[in-house]
């Protein structure tokens, strides 16, 4: 099979690369050889070390040897001429010892240090032998010689320069086999590097003749494919053009002359912009094109919606889609652009009349629903006469059919009024609490003639947010309309209310089966139903979610959901909270309220804080404990709260510290986490968790009250 280049890039890569490597492999095999001589000379340099350290050893072992040879003659003869060895190894025993220590390393000194010790030994039990003989004491001598003193030292010493001996004798294998096995390694090296640029260099010649070959078949391939895009181009049904990185035209298709009425020639080096109603200048457009992209998994660079003008002045709508393609034909570095032009004036008007008459239907189905329905339920209310009881039971199914029509054609009218952009908010500051529980008093009787229990669970101080009652009312009645239809009757749904960061998050938890998973991708869009049989059991029309969502988002939240544990499902939605200034604010300036002073490093609990206390007692919020000493310098409140549990600071020894000085005062400790020091100096101890800010205002505005019994 001949060889197939993959592409002129990997082409000019392998030629690059046998022109770097070929180079560097001769330069490698310089470096090798001479690192080799270099290691061959550390190699001398070392063996001839290590021999003259052996034979500075063997010298030093001869020396003592010839020490205790003439010491033991000199004792044994009396004969002077023994102490020749012993006289003449001193001056040279010194010089031996530091030839030894010249280049030794730490382990080797040691040793040096331990024989020099020992040589010591055994020249200083020579000497004293010979003075014993010179003091006319030869036998005490000969008895210390005995004793074999001497020899045990004299083999110490053998033994500790036969390891030092053996030690350099290994190096000096290990040496010779290093330099062996470096040498194999070298040549090894430099036969492969030579090997691998004498197949680099074929291969090279191979790539270079078989490139050529498969180039005239590329450039025949290009040609075609030009031929195909230049078939495409102009056949296309839409209208394409060509532009530079200015947006000028430099190409069109037959369908831009059909769509527009220009011809060729008359666009050709026009600006784009002389397709368009709207008038752009030159550089609006050049900085739209800046934020053009290439094409991708999603399509197109950009879409738009824009307004066409032909060459009569006619408008019509259009929708382009325009990416940007790196590199022209004069210059690769300069961005061009495709643009692919849609006439979508039919699809509009088509919108725009399905939106008129969803818009007039739902409009004139109302009226007459609604008189039906209120018809309907005076009749079950009484209001013709007493009913049988077959008569009223199928009046309340027209009746029950008849609202859930109002409310069909009530979301659908919502679901317009969100895609056109025309729903209206009455916003407002309002509470999540009376929010909450207004939803569930209108909710109740739904869940009755279910069977399914609703609880609340709202946080100990309110919630403050902006928006429209009556649309949050409509998201949060969508959530839990759906958790009780989807619950077992004898269940409870559950609805609770956190603070999550900046947010107030609105939770309904119910016992139902979950949410499938191959419906949680397009549950929140219309007309999405889980299974449309179980839907038209438990009603619905499959747009009560998707409003939901948008009533969120347009609120600033979101909305989402997961799953319960133990079963069932958890929707959520989130809005931003604000801080409520309406009370507190009218009773900052009556000066006849006691005054109380509020620490605690949280702002929103400050705020509420001091709007509960309206018309009550005049609050005083710090965030400090030096703010609070500021303040009690300045004023005498009629009370202080703290909170323990600040971020940075420690309230408990300001509350001890008030306790010594003021014993009188009125002291609240009111925190989020339960302390277990202790907290005896105070009046009372609130946990934020399981008391509410109603609680705090009745317990303080009572020890205000006791304090000013016992004053009088």
């Amino acid at each position: 099979m001949p060889f197939r280049p993959v592409s002129p890039v990997v082409h000019r890569i392998v030629v690059a690369f046998a022109l770097l490597v070929v180079p560097s492999s001769l330069l490698s095999v310089h470096f090798l050889i001479a690192d080799e001589f270099e290691e061959v000379t550390d190699y001398v340099a070392t063996a001839e070390r290590t021999v003259e350290t052996r034979d500075q050893l063997a010298q030093l072992l001869a020396l003592h040897l010839d020490v205790e040879t003439g010491i033991r003659g000199y004792v044994l003869t009396g004969n002077p001429d023994f102490l020749e060895p012993y006289l003449g190894a001193l001056p040279h025993r010194d010089a031996r010892f530091a030839q030894l220590r010249e280049g030794a390393d730490e382990r080797r000194l040691a040793q040096i240090d331990r024989l020099l010790d020992l040589s010591d030994a055994k020249l200083a039990n020579a000497a004293v032998n010979m003075q014993d003989v010179r003091a006319g004491r030869a036998d005490r001598a000969r008895e210390r010689i005995a004793t074999a003193r001497g020899r045990h030292i004299m083999d110490s010493i053998r033994a500790s320069i036969a390891r030092m001996d053996a030690e350099e004798a290994a190096r000096l294998s290990q040496l010779t086999r290093a330099g062996t096995a470096s040498r194999k390694g070298v040549e090894t090296a430099i036969t492969l590097l030579l090997v691998g640029v004498a197949l680099l260099l074929a291969f090279v010649t191979l790539l270079v003749s078989e490139s050529f070959r498969y180039r005239r078949r590329a450039l025949g391939r290009v040609e075609l494919l030009a031929r195909r895009q230049m078939a495409m181009f102009d056949g296309a049904v839409d209208g394409m053009l060509w532009l530079d990185g200015e947006g000028r035209i430099l190409r069109i298709n037959p369908s831009i002359s059909r769509m527009f009425g220009y011809g060729r020639d008359e666009l050709f080096g026009r600006h784009n912009l002389i397709l368009m109603e709207h008038d752009y200048t030159l550089a609006e457009s050049r900085a739209w094109l800046a934020t053009v992209g290439v094409a991708g998994a999603d399509g197109a660079g950009r879409r738009q919606e824009f307004v066409g003008r032909r060459s009569d002045g006619e408008i019509f709508e259009t929708e382009v889609a325009i990416s940007r393609v790196e590199g022209g034909d004069e210059d690769e570095h300069a961005p061009r652009f495709i643009a692919s032009i849609r006439d979508i004036s039919h699809r509009k008007r088509a919108e725009r009349m399905k939106t008129e008459f969803v818009s007039t239907v739902s409009h004139e189905l109302r009226t007459p629903l609604t008189s039906i329905g209120g018809s309907l339920g005076l009749v079950m209310g009484g209001a013709a006469g007493p009913l049988e009881d077959r008569t009223r039971r199928l009046i309340g199914i027209a009746h029950a059919n008849c609202e859930r029509l109002v409310r069909l054609i009530n979301d659908i009218l919502d679901i317009d009024k969100i895609e056109s952009g025309k729903m209206e908010f009455d916003t407002r500051r309002m509470h999540v609490g009376p929010l909450v529980r207004r939803t569930q008093e209108a909710i109740t009787s739904f869940a009755e003639q279910h069977g399914v229990n609703l609880k609340v669970v709202l946080p100990p101080w309110p919630q403050c947010i902006t928006g429209d009652p009556d649309r949050l009312e409509q998201l949060l009645t969508n959530l839990v309309s759906n958790a009780i239809k989807h619950s077992p009757a004898g269940e409870t749904v559950l609805i609770s209310c956190i603070q999550q960061g900046r947010h107030a998050r609105i939770e309904v938890s119910d016992r139902g089966m979950g949410v499938p998973a191959d419906f949680r991708t397009r549950i929140f869009t219309k007309f999405a139903m889980a299974d449309a049989s179980d839907s038209r059991a438990k009603g619905g029309t499959g747009l009560g979610l998707s409003i939901a969502r948008e009533i969120a988002r347009l609120h600033g939240g979101d909305i989402g959901f997961a799953d319960r544990d133990g079963g069932g499902a958890v929707f959520h939605f989130h809005i931003p909270l604000v801080k409520d200034r309406s009370l507190s604010e009218r009773s900052a300036g009556d000066r006849r309220l006691p005054l109380v002073l509020h620490l605690d490093d949280d702002a929103d609990t400050l705020s509420v804080v001091a709007s509960a206390f309206a018309g009550k007692a005049r609050a005083m919020p710090v965030s400090t404990v030096a703010e609070a000493r500021a303040a009690l310098a300045r004023h005498k409140p009629a009370a202080v709260i703290i909170d323990i549990s600040l971020v940075a600071e420690d309230g408990l020894h300001l509350a001890a510290a008030l306790r010594r000085e003021y014993p009188a005062l009125p002291l609240v400790l009111f925190t989020a986490v339960e302390d277990n020091r202790d907290t005896s100096m105070a009046d009372r101890l609130l946990v934020k968790s399981r008391a509410s800010v109603e609680d705090l205002v009745d317990t303080t505005m009572a020890l205000v009250a006791r304090r000013a019994k016992k004053a009088a």
